[in-house]
């Protein structure tokens, strides 16, 4: 091995093992998370919006699936709650009719004492006022059974709602798993999402380091090729340690005890350079 290509060997070990006495310097990979989208209600795909690659937005519809009779299901709810409102408007009718006979026979009592009302009129009214009192008390279950059909009619509408798939996020589809007239249960994935705008570092710090590591910390980021340096957070820190992934760069590493972290970046993807899979370093300040 030539004289230069040692030091260029020499200096990306040195690299590797970790920074100065100010900071602590670690190798990372970007990661995005990744959603998979389900139907909440089993059906066969009707309509897959969305394929392998395509750029989606919060809000987008991915998937359609279809049941059968659940369109009829909502109509046949839709009637039933249209029927169950007259009826209420009904009760309020019956209640003006039951308090005006009530009324008219109020004002008889004392007129029949006086032989102004025959007690014919008067029975006339009483028996009036007994009839609208059993026809509002026959209709007092109106309202109850109007909000237990408007209810049913909900539920109708939410299980084709369940049907449809939408992007919750902005992303990428990553994978298709479903195809167009597959019958899917509930729960089924069709698709994952990788959230490209909210990418994140993988990194691992040796256990000599870890303790001056800590959840909220800032760091800095540097990507291969990209010019600029990321402000970015500490967000988590792995509870248990493991070994050095495979990926490491040396021998010695790979023996070492590391716990994993996961740094966010303050500015989200950083107008698109940052890309999942990218290598990273991370620069952690080290408490003096």
């Amino acid at each position: 091995m030539t004289h230069p290509a040692r030091a260029l060997v020499l200096t990306a070990l040195l690299a590797a093992c970790g920074g100065t006495n100010d900071r602590l310097q670690v190798s990372g990979t970007v990661e995005i998370r990744e959603l998979e989208l389900a139907p909440l209600a089993a059906g066969r795909l009707a309509r897959l919006l969305k394929d392998e690659g395509d750029t989606v937005h919060r809000g987008d519809t991915i998937a359609v699936l279809e049941q059968p009779g659940v369109g009829a299901l909502i109509a046949e709810r839709r009637a039933q709650a249209r029927a169950a409102a007259l009826r209420v408007n009904d009760v309020k009718a019956a209640e003006a009719d039951s308090a005006r006979a009530a009324n008219d026979l109020a004002r008889a009592e004392p007129l029949r004492s006086r032989g102004i009302v025959s007690e014919q009129q008067f029975d006339g009214l009483r028996a009036s006022a007994a009839a609208a009192a059993a026809r509002l008390a026959s209709m007092r279950a109106a309202p109850s059974e109007s909000a237990a059909a408007n209810a049913a009619f909900a539920a109708a509408v939410a299980i084709r709602d369940q049907l449809t798939v939408l992007a919750p996020e902005d992303g990428i589809v990553l994978t298709r798993y479903a195809d167009p007239g597959e019958a899917l249960a509930a729960g089924t994935p069709v698709v994952a999402l990788g959230l490209v705008r909210r990418p994140w570092i993988r990194a691992y710090v040796g256990d000599r380091d870890v303790a001056h590591v800590k959840v909220g910390g800032a760091a800095t980021v540097r990507l291969d090729g990209v010019q600029d340096a990321f402000a970015g957070r500490i967000v988590e820190i792995s509870p248990r340690a493991e070994f050095t992934p495979r990926a490491a760069l040396t021998e010695r590493e790979r023996a070492d005890l590391v716990f994993g972290i996961k740094v966010e970046l303050d500015d989200g993807d950083a107008g698109g350079r940052v890309k999942a899979g990218m290598p990273a370093t991370v620069e952690i300040p080290l408490p003096r």
